[in-house]
């Protein structure tokens, strides 16, 4: 499954310190155990990404990726992938996403992404790589 949220901080309050959460495991409260989110807080420069998670359970690796030109990534089977545009312009099949903007990446499909940034304009990305320490899948439900 791949989703595109479309600047999902662009209406937070600057001064709610929980900020947006763009993805979370479980998406409902109460029903089962948490495991992880990930929040955009709002701050001078745009946002921040903000990722927490249940340490026992969950493994993240949260880096700034630089992109410039194409660049293909292979998502291991399992793992959950978001990419948060911090600047640019990134081409990602035949969607456009802009700063603000996420991409999650979660199962089956697709499991090699080719990312494009323009030629000219270094693009920068917070990708973040969410896995199980038990070595079961990531599962997440919008």
């Amino acid at each position: 499954m791949q989703l595109i949220l479309r600047q999902p901080a662009a209406g937070a309050e600057p001064d709610d310190p929980s900020g947006v959460v763009v993805a979370a495991s479980p998406d409902t409260l109460g029903r089962e155990q948490w495991l992880w989110d990930v929040r955009l807080l709002p701050d001078s420069a745009g946002y921040e990404v903000v990722v927490d998670r249940n340490p026992d359970v969950i493994d993240v690796i949260s880096e700034r990726v630089t992109v410039l030109g194409e660049q293909r990534l292979q998502r291991p089977a399992g793992e959950l992938w978001l990419a948060v545009v911090l600047n640019g312009a990134l081409m990602h099949g035949a969607f456009a996403l802009s700063a603000g903007d996420v991409a999650v990446w979660e199962g089956e499909d697709p499991r090699v992404i080719l990312i494009e940034g323009s030629a000219q304009n270094e693009l920068h990305l917070q990708l973040i790589r969410v896995s199980r320490r038990d070595g079961k899948d990531v599962r997440w439900v919008p």
